[in-house]
């Protein structure tokens, strides 16, 4: 793998909250059995860019002091992303907990690379980004308890031009919308003050865990899996040459591809604009693979995993701002043959909808089959497994900390993971964009075939 500059790191810091006013029982949450299936899964690696033309002295005198002034304020309310993941001894089940003290790793950075160049969406090398994303604090262990932290942050200046945040945490602490309610509240603070932050109806964080029904005895079932593998720290990133770039499907293109698959699938009830762009990248990704010179089976399976939030579809529902993970599972599986036909697209349409439809609106509850997500995943071939990582609900484009909005966003953990990440378009809030990480000569058939097939649905 090509090496690429590292940058040049101006201050080291750790930022906790304020005095945190709570008892001593509201400082530990016990982990879930929508927690638990991401015990041992890659760390997740967010970056976002913004605009900052101005010099280094300005970033040092008002970026620097602000950001760790309106991060500790924004912990005050997310303090257990201060804290850390514990193990106790003898595979005794894990919780989050905060004690007193406890803070987040921020570091402020400087590099010379191409702001314009990383913010575009042409195939850049994967490894361009990860001078960028901060590593977490190592895991300690004290007593035969491990510690592992759960937030690393960091700011990275491009002098004249840009900034960068970037962000890795364990998907066992949040879930997207759980992570995007933190960082909009702290862009929040930063941009208005606390006090005017809190008034602009800010929900903050829900943190009963008894909210979360478990009548089918998942947590036990889910322990008794995850908790034979010992934990000694979070998985490495892997080394890869692949390349990261960013796709567009517009409101107009969605609109074509929901009429299509509304009239060759009518038993679908809803199609939606996540249905269609997972289903279409999908298709293209089987076609490329196959035009590349993969050697797959016409009768193999392809898979596409991906998760729902489900805090709606509880009775009663678990409030919005549940703190945490409540994502349901969903799979779709199609043969290899079937995705590469022309009407691959509709195959896959119809099977992710089902899929939905079967998982979020089954009348006997959203925990129903629940108990087999893990052992599912694992009966799968992994090399023909492809995950999808966020959502066009949880937009980074509207994260504004005083600096405007943001030039780009990217989730950089997608190429450890093998997932398409999803993001509301930056200029059109009904448009997506696509992130997708693959080596150079398979990205190269992907951007042809994504951009002709398209024109199929004219």
């Amino acid at each position: 793998m090509a090496s690429f500059e590292t940058v040049n790191v101006l201050e080291r810091c750790q930022v906790a909250p304020p005095p945190v006013m709570v008892d001593e029982k509201s400082k530990s949450l016990p982990l879930t059995f929508f927690d638990m299936p991401w015990l041992h899964s890659h760390l997740m690696e967010i970056l976002i860019f913004y605009a900052f033309p101005h010099p280094k002295t300005h970033f040092i005198e008002t970026i620097i002091p602000n950001f760790k002034h309106s991060l500790s304020l924004a912990l005050r309310h997310f303090y257990f992303l201060a804290g850390n993941l514990i193990f106790p001894p003898n595979f005794t089940k894990p919780e989050i907990r905060y004690k007193d003290g406890d803070s987040v790793s921020l570091i402020f950075a400087e590099s010379t690379r191409d702001f314009n160049y990383l913010i575009g969406s042409h195939p850049r090398n994967v490894a361009e980004f990860h001078p960028l994303v901060p590593q977490l604090s190592p895991v300690s262990m004290s007593s035969s308890i491990l510690a592992a932290p759960l937030l690393a942050i960091q700011v990275t200046l491009f002098p004249n031009f840009g900034i960068s945040l970037g962000f890795t945490f364990p998907h066992s602490v949040a879930d997207g919308n759980t992570f995007s309610q933190f960082l909009r509240l702290w862009a929040s603070i930063n941009k208005l003050g606390e006090e005017t932050a809190m008034l602009q109806d800010r929900v903050l964080p829900f943190y009963d865990r008894t909210v979360v029904k478990d009548p089918l005895g998942i947590e036990s079932i889910f322990w008794n899996q995850v908790g034979k593998i010992k934990f000694e720290g979070y998985r490495p990133r892997p080394s890869t040459n692949n390349v990261l770039a960013t796709f567009v499907l517009s409101q107009e293109d969605l609109q074509r591809l929901k009429r299509w698959v509304a009239v060759k699938c009518p038993t679908l009830s809803h199609v939606s604009s996540f249905t269609v762009a997972c289903a279409y990248v999908w298709a293209c990704m089987a076609k490329a693979r196959a035009k590349s010179g993969e050697d797959v089976g016409e009768n193999e399976p392809e898979h596409l995993a991906f998760v729902g939030d489900c805090r709606a579809y509880f009775d009663p529902p678990i409030p919005a701002n549940y703190f945490g993970n409540c994502l349901a599972p969903c799979s779709a599986t199609v043969k290899s043959l079937e995705l590469i036909t022309e009407d691959g697209f509709i195959v896959a349409a119809n099977t992710i909808g089902k899929a939905i439809q079967e998982r979020l609106r089954n009348k006997e509850g959203i925990v129903k089959g629940l108990e087999k997500w893990m052992s599912n995943y694992k009966s799968l071939n992994p090399k023909r497994i492809f995950g999808v990582a966020g959502s066009p609900k949880f937009s980074c484009y509207d994260t504004d900390f005083g600096l405007g909005r943001p030039c780009k966003g990217e989730i950089i953990s997608i190429d450890a993971t093998k997932s398409i990440s999803l993001n509301e378009g930056k200029n059109n809030k009904e448009d997506v964009e696509i992130g997708l990480s693959f080596p150079k000569i398979q990205m190269d058939v992907f951007t042809s075939i994504f951009v002709n097939d398209l024109k199929i649905y004219d």
